[in-house]
């Protein structure tokens, strides 16, 4: 039975004062890389597009693996070594990576807190704001 055009005309307006649910997020690394970059832009002000660039790239290698050394970090992350180990030690003054050695080498991992924001990143809800 067709619908009348009341009902036609209201289910109508109802339709466009509630717009369908967003697609899901794109979970492909450029997507995710994306997402982590604006995050840093938000939460921590890093406003060199070079250095969240970086940043997200180790972060990134990070998720990937849960620890690595600094030459690993660099391979993973495609950086040069020195621009990896000044990366990690940025990304340690916001409290997102700490690192141990062991032996003679320095491994660096995500400290709890930011496993907890980054998979809220990754996932794409909202993160709350840096503890200070």
């Amino acid at each position: 039975m067709p619908e009348t055009l009341p009902a036609a005309f209201a289910r109508r307006v109802a339709e466009r004062d509630n717009p369908p649910p967003p697609p899901p997020l794109s979970q492909e690394p450029a997507a995710v890389q994306a997402r982590l970059e604006n995050w840093l832009l938000k939460t921590y002000k890093v406003r060199d597009k070079r250095g969240r660039l970086r940043q997200s790239l180790m972060l990134l290698a990070l998720m990937q693996h849960p620890e690595r050394t600094t030459a690993e970090l660099a391979e993973a992350s495609g950086l040069p070594a020195r621009a990896a180990a000044r990366v990690a030690v940025r990304l340690g003054e916001f409290d997102l990576l700490t690192w141990e050695y062991r032996s003679l080498w320095r491994y660096w991992h995500l400290t709890r807190a930011a496993e907890d924001a980054l998979l809220l990143v990754v996932v794409g809800l909202p993160t709350p704001a840096p503890v200070a």
